[in-house]
């Protein structure tokens, strides 16, 4: 059996910019997720299930396999390495946050990162996850965490990333999570495409 879920994604721009005189590498630090507060999307976290999620992700970042990358990906919910630009290299609860360091890559996407970075562009962390949430807001316990990416500050409360993402749907397997096919993926993004165009040209202005 499957059932449908939707990609959950939370932004956090209260970050601290990092570079490494030792190895000219540069660091994201701050708050990647938090538990048992109501978000500025109205969802809400329960403590034993971020847990959960921390250490099955905290297993990824010990094999050095947690990356991100710029922006949430659109076409599933997996990282796609070619646009890959952090890795994670920590974390650890203080209270009921998850802090996190994450290293700048050297890839391609890396490069781009460090750039809009020196050129004084805000740069937020967004959690990428599968999960349903309750009526009351509460994340489910179908919810997965899977890794973080980079996102830009938008201009406006509601970004583009979530205009997208919160009507996107996948089917999660009991065995684990299974990617869309090319019909599903064509399928949603002709569903989205109106909504999508909207709101880019809300930037355009």
């Amino acid at each position: 059996m499957a059932h449908r879920v939707k990609l959950i994604t939370e932004q956090n721009y209260d970050l601290e910019l990092v570079e490494s005189k030792e190895n000219k590498s540069l660091y994201i630090m701050g708050i990647f997720s938090s538990a048992e507060t109501r978000n500025g999307n109205g969802r809400i976290y329960p403590r034993n299930i971020l847990e959960r999620e921390i250490t099955e992700v905290r297993k990824s970042v010990d094999k050095n396999t947690c990356i991100g990358q710029i922006g949430h990906p659109q076409d599933s919910p997996e990282t796609d390495l070619e646009k890959s630009a952090i890795i994670v290299e920590d974390l650890k609860w203080k209270g009921s946050d998850v802090y996190g360091k994450a290293r700048v890559l050297s890839t391609p996407s890396g490069q781009i990162l460090k750039g809009l970075i020196n050129d004084g562009v805000t740069i937020g962390i967004s959690s990428r996850g599968l999960g349903t949430v309750n009526e009351s807001g509460y994340v489910n316990d179908d919810y997965k965490l899977l890794a973080w990416d980079v996102v830009a500050n938008p201009s406006n409360k509601t970004s583009w990333v979530n205009g997208i993402y919160e009507g996107k749907e996948f089917e999660i397997p009991d065995n684990g999570i299974s990617k869309p096919t090319e019909e599903e993926i064509k399928s949603v993004l002709k569903e989205h495409e109106k909504k999508i165009w909207q709101v880019i040209k809300s930037f355009r202005g």
